[in-house]
């Protein structure tokens, strides 16, 4: 019984440590009723501690393949702790123009991380919030989730 139960731990603490220890930030949020209408924002709170690392910035989309285009354009706000805002627009190429879907899936849904931010440094701690937005000229689109990743860079 103490062997089982010593195996069953180790294997657990191993897990842990090699899951993925450069994720600063992983977390999705799931878009009401899997529609991303343009009036709703997403809210992301990243709190960081570590000022002197790198760090790669992604976001995260999953799409039904019900999704009618081959692009997603999305505005990104972030909101740093001392108050420093950054806005931008960017597009995320969801399929290639064979219309074959970019990223990894199977089934309906499909998911895709785009690298927004290379080699980032955030020089000042606190809750860094990230607020997504679709700013494509459909009221609504077949997006289930989006999210925000962030992991540091090793040297």
């Amino acid at each position: 019984m103490r062997v089982t139960i010593l195996f069953t731990t180790t294997l657990l603490m191993l897990y842990i440590v090699s899951c993925d220890p450069d994720m600063v930030y992983d977390q999705y949020k799931s878009t009401e009723n899997g529609m991303w209408r343009w009036e709703d924002t997403l809210q992301f709170r990243a709190g960081i501690t570590d000022t002197t690392s790198m760090n790669n910035i992604y976001l995260q989309v999953r799409h039904s393949v019900e999704y009618p285009m081959s692009n997603l354009y999305m505005y990104v706000h972030i909101q740093g702790p001392s108050g420093q805002a950054l806005t931008d627009t960017v597009n995320m190429i969801l399929a290639a123009p064979d219309g074959e879907w970019n990223g990894k899936g199977n089934g309906h849904i499909r998911e895709l991380m785009l690298l927004y931010r290379k080699q980032t440094q955030f020089r000042i701690p606190g809750t860094y919030t990230f607020t997504l937005e679709q700013a494509m000229r459909q009221p609504e689109l077949p997006v289930t989730d989006v999210g925000v990743r962030i992991e540091r860079v090793n040297p």
